[in-house]
């Protein structure tokens, strides 16, 4: 990303305010009594819902994203939920992560094809688990869809592609009635271990 980038999400964050309601992703929730407690890495949080979801459920989150503007808000909510979040501000492009330092990564409706996944791979502990989800191809179909560019979105099965390494948990790959999506829980194996696919589906 560029300063470009920085200073376009922080006007698209200039007019929030702080969360009354928390409404961390639907997929992280669904399987989140599943997840190993310990610590947690939210990238791309915006305004920080899963993240704060994820202290308040007893992980130590760290949540980056490159907009000040939205930290600062998601700050003020983790203070009047009053959780502790470490909040960086940094751009995820040449942002250093930790190897194997994170029981837990997350990552919603951010989508670098290039350089994460292996990155996230490695700052994974043995036996971390990965949450994503972002838009497919066919979200530029769905009523109402705000995204233009098809570059910004994934082409069918490409998210297992991503993330070969990791042993799938649950996948899905399905058009919701507000948008569509790739959502995938996988682990990280042990190292000389073969990935595994364990549950790879159209509904997950």
């Amino acid at each position: 990303m560029s300063s470009a980038d920085r200073q376009r999400w922080d006007a698209k964050y200039s007019g929030k305010s702080v969360a009354g309601e928390l409404m961390p992703n639907g997929w992280l929730l669904k399987h989140i009594e599943s997840l190993p407690r310990g610590r947690a890495l939210d990238l791309a949080t915006g305004l920080g819902h899963s993240a704060i979801e994820l202290a308040r459920r007893g992980w130590e989150v760290t949540a980056i994203d490159i907009s000040p503007m939205g930290l600062q808000i998601a700050a003020e909510s983790a203070r009047r939920w009053g959780i502790t979040v470490q909040w960086i501000a940094a751009d995820l492009d040449v942002y250093p992560l930790p190897r194997d330092h994170f029981d837990l990564v997350t990552c919603f409706y951010y989508l670098d094809r290039e350089e994460l996944p292996l990155r996230v791979v490695q700052s994974l502990r043995p036996g971390g688990m990965l949450v994503f989800e972002t838009y497919t191809l066919d979200q530029l179909r769905v009523p109402g869809n705000h995204l233009t560019n098809p570059d910004h979105t994934l082409r069918p099965g490409e998210l297992l592609t991503m993330f070969s390494e990791l042993r799938v948990q649950h996948y899905r790959d399905e058009v919701l009635p507000d948008r569509a999506v790739a959502s995938l829980l996988a682990q990280k194996v042990a190292s000389g271990s073969a990935s595994i696919r364990d549950s790879v589906s159209g509904a997950g």
